[in-house]
């Protein structure tokens, strides 16, 4: 049997950023996000969606449809910033860390849109049985 689901993460997307590395002052090397907004993001959505999914994660592969909704500007500007791959990206993570998904990596299709509209991200996950 296939299954689908649907979910919806209230509130701002935010972009999975590249990784920045570096040196402390004591020379110690680090990597952090480089969006620190896409960490809160992710607790945010894990939350949001673990709450909208219960039982075990679907069955791989995966058709994923994400999409990103942004309160309209002002001003009239697109495309909006941040590159939808990126918005993709934390997006998968939050699927996989909330239980609902395996690993990303088993997603064979996938459906990434930005939007105007109330600012929120709508989800759709479908299991192919392929």
């Amino acid at each position: 049997m296939r299954h689908s689901g649907s979910y919806t993460v209230e509130g701002t997307p935010r972009p999975k950023g590249s990784r920045v590395s570096g040196f402390t002052k004591t020379g110690r090397p680090y990597s952090r996000e480089s969006n620190p907004r896409a960490s809160e993001w992710l607790k945010s959505a894990r939350a949001h969606l673990s709450e909208q999914h219960a039982g075990e994660p679907l069955r791989p592969p995966y058709v994923i449809e994400l999409t990103f909704y942004f309160d309209p500007p002002k001003e009239r500007s697109w495309p909006r910033s941040g590159d939808v791959d990126k918005y993709a990206r934390n997006a998968l993570d939050a699927l996989t860390q909330a239980g609902i998904i395996e690993d990303d990596r088993h997603c064979i299709e996938l459906s990434a849109i930005k939007r105007y509209g109330q600012a929120r991200t709508e989800i759709t996950v479908h299991e192919t049985g392929t």
